[in-house]
């Protein structure tokens, strides 16, 4: 796998919506002790700051963290419940995931990471949800 990658993120909510959200953007990949780094940067819009995304996973973990607007922290480990407390405008958010599947394929130029979780915010079950993380050549 090449140093320079294109990476897309699509996301969806079962329960809640059935249309994916995605991102497409440039990025940076490396391997470092079993583990696929990914940097990449995101921006809503022009007025909107610049987010650094870093993204570690293998087989068994997916861990992501955003800086740049409110430092965000996410980490899926299959079978596991994790926690974490996003910063929002209205205040603090509990977000808790139980992680039901992690799948990575590596191909010939392309690496993917299927995330299957039960979302829950602030105590309350939201949705089952699943994050496609594709980092390809470029």
């Amino acid at each position: 796998m090449t140093k320079d990658v294109l990476v897309t993120v699509s996301g969806i909510q079962r329960d809640i919506e059935e249309e994916p959200i995605e991102l497409i953007t440039s990025g940076t990949h490396y391997l470092k002790n079993g583990k696929h780094y990914v940097l990449y940067e995101e921006q809503a819009d022009q007025a909107a700051p610049v987010i650094k995304n870093r993204v570690k996973f293998n087989e068994n973990s997916f861990e992501m963290t955003k800086r740049g607007g409110p430092y965000t922290a996410l980490s899926f480990f299959k079978g596991e419940k994790t926690s974490s407390v996003y910063s929002t405008p209205a205040g603090p958010v509990q977000i808790d995931v139980f992680t039901h599947e992690i799948s990575v394929t590596e191909t010939e130029g392309e690496i993917l990471a299927v995330i299957q979780y039960s979302l829950n915010i602030n105590y309350n079950f939201i949705s089952e949800c699943e994050v496609r993380f594709k980092v390809q050549a470029r």
